[in-house]
């Protein structure tokens, strides 16, 4: 992984902007980017614009925008998620996927109602044979799957939620790739802004 150095006044900054208690240095860091690219869009994209999503707007310039089931994710990696304000350390499809069952686990009644609420096959407590995710915060067992399926889970539980939800994504430069080389955004708001 590369390391970058930051001068006491550019470190001072970065903290300004870090959620005291949530943010690493480097959720910081993405915040602080996703900002960037949500206001000036990518440097060196084409300034083609893609659908937008929910009525959002145009505010990634070049980045594709698409519904939680468009079933267009294979191929694609996960830069940034922000979930209710909060950006996600590192986050991949699955870990999404996760952090989202362990927040309706936290918020819904019982085991049951994050099943009805997810659709994702789920166990109760401790499972990891055939592909389960053991979530210890949320004492509930999660299968693994595609990035199309993570995608779609995880903004049904934002919706049951009412939380909001952005990625954006890029898929990989492969031929089977839906849009290879081009950055994704997938987008929901409760205010549907």
């Amino acid at each position: 992984m590369p390391t970058i150095i930051l001068s006491d006044t550019s470190y001072a900054k970065l903290q300004s902007v870090a959620k005291p208690f949530i943010d690493t240095e480097e959720s910081a860091f993405c915040r602080v980017v996703d900002f960037y690219l949500e206001h000036n869009g990518a440097p060196g994209m084409n300034g083609a614009t893609g659908p937008k999503v929910n009525g959002s707007g145009d505010n990634d310039p070049g980045a594709l925008r698409l519904e939680p089931d468009s079933g267009k994710l294979t191929h694609t990696k996960l830069i940034l998620a922000m979930v209710d304000g909060t950006t996600l350390d590192r986050p991949k499809w699955n870990s999404l996927m996760f952090a989202m069952h362990v927040m309706a686990r936290k918020r819904l009644d019982s085991f049951e109602a994050v099943r009805k609420a997810s659709h994702a096959n789920l166990r109760p407590g401790r499972y990891e044979d055939d592909g389960y995710h053991y979530l210890a915060e949320a004492d509930l067992s999660v299968q693994g799957v595609d990035a199309n399926l993570a995608c779609e889970h995880s903004f049904r539980l934002a919706k049951v939620l009412g939380v909001s939800l952005k990625v954006t994504f890029e898929w990989r430069d492969k031929a089977e790739a839906a849009n290879p080389g081009q950055v994704g955004i997938i987008e929901w708001t409760p205010n549907g802004h």
